[in-house]
């Protein structure tokens, strides 16, 4: 199935890796194998919840957002606590920060993905 999905950089920074495209929630998820790695939104309800989230687990949390930005966000997608690094397309280095997820998804960062 085709999607025409949200920052379509996103793709484009995580080519070669192969990665399953699954509209839910209001957005994109993006999987790779089993794991939900990023997920886009990009809606008009709620714009200010607008970028990309980074699927993690606690135990890295901190850690991931040192290396990627620093989120404050005050819910989870899934209920859980520090388990997405919410990156808003406010921001200034929005597509920076962004690649810097994509480069740690393709280089195989066990920090990401649920």
């Amino acid at each position: 199935m085709s999607y025409e999905v949200p920052y379509s950089f996103v793709l484009q920074h995580l080519y070669p890796v192969r990665l399953r495209i699954v509209k839910m929630l209001g957005g994109y998820g993006l999987y790779l194998e089993k794991k939900l790695m990023l997920f886009l939104r990009n809606g008009d309800r709620q714009p200010e919840f607008n970028g990309v989230f980074v699927a993690t687990h606690p135990q890295y949390f901190s850690a991931l957002q040192q290396e990627v930005h620093h989120s404050k966000m005050d819910f989870d997608l899934d209920g859980s606590t520090d388990s997405w690094i919410f990156i808003s397309e406010d921001l200034d280095d929005f597509e920076e920060k962004v690649k810097k997820a994509c480069a740690l998804v393709k280089a195989g960062d066990e920090r990401i993905g649920k």
